[in-house]
């Protein structure tokens, strides 16, 4: 009689563990179980951070609450980051997106925005906006092709792409070139 409630607790614990198993828990999820996980992705890391320099001296970093590395394709895809770009004379612009990847090959990086535009602020006092902006090392050009407005002293540009150099602040709308000029 006193090995019944003993029998009955293990048979208890027996059903309990049977059904956890049987729903999945207690089994080992995989990246690509997981939601906003890239199937192929090799490794996730909170509070990411990358550097890009040239002789020394630092040209950009880019930081990010989340990244995911994908190391067969050289690639981190980030969340919520931030790129700093540095400039000769020790003048930095910051750019913030919702979402980049950054090849960590060729060192070019893309930014998004979801909702609402980028901010580019140059030292001329124009301002460009755009919610998606591709940066290409080799050259230290920047680019896009969603739409754009470039605000300055007097004059709004609105069109369709972008291509450009920071260092010289000298850009160019691709398409659909509208510009606004008031005193």
């Amino acid at each position: 009689m006193k090995s019944w409630p003993l029998a009955m607790a293990f048979l208890g614990i027996a059903a309990v563990l049977a059904l956890l198993i049987g729903i999945g828990i207690g089994k080992p999820r995989h990246a690509a179980e997981i939601p906003g996980v890239f199937k192929n992705a090799d490794a996730a890391i909170d509070r990411f951070s990358f550097v890009q320099t040239n002789d020394g001296e630092m040209q950009w970093k880019v930081e990010a609450r989340r990244a995911r590395i994908v190391d067969n394709e050289s690639k981190a895809v980030l969340e919520d980051l931030q790129v700093t770009l540095f400039r000769e004379g020790g003048t930095q612009m910051l750019l913030e997106g919702d979402e980049g990847v950054v090849d960590t090959a060729s060192h070019n990086f893309t930014l998004m925005k979801r909702e609402g535009s980028i901010p580019i602020h140059l030292e001329s006092g124009y301002t460009i906006y755009t919610n998606e902006l591709q940066w290409t090392d080799q050259n230290q050009e920047i680019s896009t092709a969603a739409p754009v407005t470039i605000h300055g002293d007097g004059i709004e540009i609105t069109g369709l792409g972008l291509r450009g150099t920071l260092g010289t602040e000298t850009f160019t709308i691709t398409k659909n070139v509208r510009a606004v000029v008031t005193n």
